[in-house]
């Protein structure tokens, strides 16, 4: 099973809350309190990792390539990622629960705001943090305003120099320093996410910091959401694909409807945007700017949910979305708890 189960924590029903380790340790519950339900799953190692780095570090194409999964939507621009997914890696002896988060950067809107406190909220509930870097682009104001986040965690930290495919080693060496500077001494290591490489030995000092206990999920689960929000951010993958240039962060997707059989999925979605004459430009000429985003979705949702995919696109105006917390949190971009 790839996508999330609809009860990921059999013992949320009673508390409402996914609790990692951390805040277990700090309440006092020790893990032979935790319910018996969970020593089905396995026992190991296992905790909660936050994923925290500037906009387009490369931190959902890391968690997807660790999990082998297109869970989160991905883009060579920044700010994709919109609120906390959770990525799970289980073998025989660790589980490692990871907190894709948004990019680090000051806040514009209410949305950016939610972001920024999705990412206070993972530091602060989690167990280690990997703080990733880019190689390829000069330290800046949004890695100064990262590299504090880690440093007063007081939790373990790990720097993860990202992108190793295409940049050399005098700009790894340069990016390294300017985080080490303010972080101190932590452990470095240097991957490319986009080809895995170096990811093995990362992985294996992460499990290394993990407390043991019973696993939280089954073996076969690789996310705490269902399939329809996967698809919900491929869809919005494949309009980015088409429109970042015009609508960069006025795009948002809501699965309508969801039906499936054993050999077909048929889906329908609405786009929103946040004016009329965005509206427009999502259709296209007699359609053609939403028959590219279908054809683009269609192709990313047959990759995850291997059969035959039928979608269809409507398009509707949410005016200054970004800015309505009611919305936000109707689509699971703020959280209305915190």
């Amino acid at each position: 099973m790839v996508a999330g189960r609809n009860d990921p924590c059999p013992w949320s029903e009673r508390t409402g809350l996914r609790l990692p380790w951390a805040f277990l340790r700090e309440i006092g519950l020790g893990i032979e309190e935790i319910p018996a339900a969970h020593s089905d799953f396995g026992y190991g190692r296992v905790g909660f990792v936050s994923i925290i780095g500037r906009p387009n570090v490369g931190k959902s194409t890391f968690l997807n390539k660790t999990l082998g999964y297109h869970l989160a939507a991905i883009s060579n621009r920044p700010n994709t990622t919109r609120k906390r997914w959770l990525g799970i890696l289980s073998d025989a002896e660790s589980q490692i629960i990871f907190a894709d988060t948004p990019g680090v950067h000051a806040s514009s809107n209410k949305m950016q705001e939610a972001m920024a406190k999705t990412v206070r909220a993972e530091i602060e509930g989690n167990d280690t943090i990997v703080c990733l870097c880019d190689a390829t682009r000069a330290f800046g104001d949004e890695d100064r305003q990262v590299a504090p986040l880690a440093q007063n965690s007081s939790k373990p930290v790990t720097l993860v120099v990202n992108k190793l495919d295409i940049a050399d080693a005098s700009q790894a060496e340069e990016i390294q320093d300017a985080y080490l500077a303010l972080l101190g001494d932590v452990s470095v290591f240097h991957v490319s996410a986009l080809t895995g490489s170096g990811l093995d030995p990362l992985l294996a000092h992460i499990r290394c910091l993990l407390p043991e206990g019973p696993f939280l999920f089954p073996e076969d689960q690789l996310t705490d959401v269902i399939e329809r929000e996967i698809a919900e951010e491929l869809i919005r993958e494949a309009a980015n694909e088409c429109l970042w240039e015009e609508l960069p962060q006025s795009i948002i997707v809501k699965i309508d409807t969801w039906s499936e059989n054993a050999k077909k999925v048929k889906i329908a979605a609405t786009l929103f945007v946040e004016r009329e004459s965005q509206k427009s430009i999502v259709i296209g000429e007699k359609g053609a700017m939403a028959n590219r985003i279908i054809k683009g979705a269609r192709e990313k949702l047959r990759e995850s949910v291997d059969k035959f995919v039928d979608v269809k696109l409507s398009v509707k105006v949410a005016l200054d979305w970004q800015n309505k917390k009611r919305f936000l949190e109707d689509y699971r971009i703020v959280d209305s708890k915190r």
